[in-house]
């Protein structure tokens, strides 16, 4: 799996547990919205089997997901996936200390916030995988440097401000907080929420979850 770094700008998404690239899909529904959950994540962090094994779990329980492992640099693709997060119910962003030195990953957690905004019955589920929520929210810790170098690039200000707007909303939802992918990865699937659950947020606009 290809990792995201800073000067790639790329966010992986991921694979099976087989390590092939997939993506579970259902049939498009009234309202446009095609997957249950869409996933996010930097593989530089994660490619511990973590990422394939929670697919593989949800996929099992009947929920369709969204990863990809695919090169974003090419803009069709970028277009494509973009209208994959506005197809999807859910959003789950596995938040590692290197998410924020991928462009991409930032770019796609605004969206995610921007789809949430728009229609509030959306649901953002965050990981924070091996990172404080409160970092994640102030841009503290692993992400202060990263930050510091972003706001340099007179060309990405804007932006910049629009992924620390959307990291700051995203801190405080509560979710779940993993240390590292030793049996933690377990807990979560353990404890993520069942289709019926999701399926009762979309209709109803239920809170998001207690934090694990």
């Amino acid at each position: 799996m290809k990792g995201a770094t800073e000067e790639e700008g790329v966010c992986s998404h991921g694979s099976g547990a087989d390590g092939t690239e997939a993506s579970s899909r259902t049939s498009q529904r009234d309202d446009g919205l095609e997957f249950e959950v869409f996933l996010s994540f930097s593989g530089a962090d994660t490619r511990k089997r973590f990422i394939g094994h929670l697919y593989d779990a949800l996929v099992e329980r009947g929920i369709s997901a969204f990863i990809d492992n695919v090169n974003l640099e090419k803009g069709e693709m970028v277009d494509n996936l973009f209208r994959n997060i506005e197809r999807s119910m859910i959003f789950v962003p596995i938040i590692s200390e290197g998410y924020a030195k991928s462009k991409w990953c930032l770019r796609e957690i605004t969206k995610m916030v921007e789809c949430r905004r728009a229609e509030p019955r959306r649901l953002i589920i965050p990981v924070f995988f091996g990172v404080e929520p409160s970092h994640v929210g102030n841009q503290k810790g692993p992400f202060l440097p990263v930050f510091q170098n972003l706001e340099k690039n007179e060309k990405l200000k804007e932006e910049v401000s629009d992924w620390k707007n959307a990291l700051r909303e995203v801190g405080k939802i509560s979710g779940f907080n993993l240390k590292d992918a030793n049996g933690l990865a377990f807990h979560f699937l353990l404890k993520f929420p069942s289709m019926s659950f999701l399926h009762h947020h979309l209709s109803f606009g239920s809170p998001n979850l207690k934090k694990v």
